[in-house]
């Protein structure tokens, strides 16, 4: 793309919502790593009080779904973690009694095993039984066949915890995918990385200097992917994007974070390419979950994050906040990296963040000092920051869940105006761009809503359904 390619002024066009898209996925398409299908003995063997795939999770986001087809007496199904160490039957696992109609979440260390919740349930095959793990919480849902995955029929995550932590690098290299069924005919099981139930905080990926990363005429966004709970629950990915088939996104990577001795899903950030040192620099939201404790934490790396499973050290970004930090955006403006982000200035009697714009010295380093260049103090609630070039022009965009609607800023953040664009619940994030270099084209405005999924039984934390907008371009 040219340097000119996205000139134009947001602020002039028209958005009018054209798709919503909610794909609840317990296992992600395109992340299975194990499959009956392509290992049938694993089926066909007499034992099958307990089967050890042989893959493990690189972080504590994954899942097990069994097609279950007959049950005999007595026949029981039960999916999870397990230990493949010998003479050890460590793990989490989700257990389906048929005959007591009950499901049972068992927590297995060092040989002694705890039933820390369970459920009366009746299920008739043909069904399909998932058990996943987001976090330390650990969730069963059931679809049967024909329709759609239900509401959660159990799950735990504090008193997991208080058992084991799955965010445990060491734990997550010694158990496996796992699965066990005396008494019941299974047609099929797969294993892999969890999916999500809710779609949120999306961002562009971009070059460093503002420009939109593309390969083969695909844009890349990357987005929370909501887990079965609240923030710790979910995890980041990368989704390759066609605007003009917004339903034919798909997952394309993985990115998970390390710090602080553990395996964590860090997400509501930023990718960007750093042309001139030729890797990949990413900022994201990150800490002690759930807030306070939450800051901008970042990773830099030669690795194609646009593709497979990563797991990345990440570190604390030296830019100034009061109480917490959310959803930052990068760029290099200037000779300087520049990071917009929300600032959480209260939790109590109100919660209250507004944005910040901090910027490093000229040719300094990703990660070194950045200090306070703006920031927008009569907001309240404004939060979804989003840098954007549009021509030799940057712009500052944030939205203000206060006053419902997309605030547009110059790099001073004073308030220019708004984007004419329906204002969606939950915080939506106003990332505009448009679809291609030429003069005139349209543009596409990506964000979410806040609608949950099963808040009765996982609470908030949920959201939510991925929401296109389309204008006209300036012609």
């Amino acid at each position: 793309m040219s340097a000119d390619s996205t000139a134009g002024d947001p602020r002039g066009l028209r958005f009018e919502i054209t798709h919503r898209l909610r794909p609840v996925d317990p296992l992600a398409p395109g992340f299975v790593v194990f499959d009956t299908d392509r290992s049938p003995e694993a089926l066909n063997g007499e034992d099958k009080s307990r089967v050890l795939t042989g893959r493990s999770p690189a972080a504590p986001f994954g899942a097990v779904v069994a097609d279950v087809a007959a049950h005999e007496p007595g026949g029981t199904v039960a999916l999870g973690l397990g230990s493949g160490e010998e003479g050890s039957a460590d793990g989490v696992m989700v257990v389906y009694d048929s005959t007591a109609g009950r499901t049972r979440l068992e927590v297995t260390v060092e040989g002694v095993t705890t039933a820390v919740e369970g459920a009366q349930l009746q299920l008739t095959p043909p069904y399909q039984f998932a058990v996943t793990v987001t976090g330390n919480a650990v969730t069963a849902l059931v679809r049967p066949e024909g329709g759609e995955w239900g509401e959660p029929v159990v799950g735990e995550g504090r008193n997991v915890r208080r058992l084991v932590d799955l965010r445990d690098p060491d734990l997550l290299a010694r158990w496996e995918y796992a699965f066990a069924a005396p008494g019941t005919r299974l047609r099929r099981v797969r294993a892999g990385y969890f999916g999500q139930v809710g779609i949120r905080d999306p961002q562009l990926v971009t070059h460093a200097d503002g420009r939109p990363y593309t390969r083969s005429g695909s844009f890349f966004l990357t987005a929370g992917c909501a887990g079965m709970g609240f923030a710790q629950e979910a995890h980041w990915a990368v989704w390759e994007f066609d605007p003009r088939a917004p339903e034919r996104m798909r997952q394309v990577a993985k990115l998970f974070f390390t710090h602080d001795g553990v395996v964590t899903g860090d997400n509501a950030g930023h990718v960007v390419y750093d042309d001139e040192r030729e890797r990949f620099a990413l900022v994201v939201c990150g800490g002690d979950l759930p807030t306070p404790g939450v800051h901008v934490r970042y990773a830099q790396t030669a690795e194609d994050v646009l593709s497979g499973v990563h797991v990345l050290p990440n570190e604390r970004l030296p830019a100034p906040s009061t109480l917490s930090a959310w959803e930052p955006s990068l760029a290099r403006i200037g000779g300087r990296w520049h990071t917009l982000y929300a600032d959480v200035v209260r939790f109590a009697p109100d919660l209250e963040f507004h944005p910040v714009l901090a910027a490093a010295e000229p040719g300094a380093e990703l990660g070194e000092p950045m200090d306070v260049q703006a920031r927008d103090r009569s907001a309240r609630r404004t939060e979804g920051c989003v840098l954007r070039r549009a021509g030799a022009r940057w712009w500052a965009l944030a939205t203000d869940d206060a006053e419902r609607r997309y605030k547009v800023y110059d790099l001073d953040l004073r308030l220019l105006g708004a984007l004419d664009a329906p204002y969606v619940s939950g915080g939506p994030h106003p990332q505009v761009f448009p679809v291609s270099e030429e003069p005139g084209a349209d543009w596409v405005l990506v964000t979410f809503d806040g609608s949950q999924y099963a808040p009765d039984v996982l609470g908030y934390g949920t959201e939510g359904e991925l929401v296109v907008m389309r204008a006209p371009g300036a012609r």
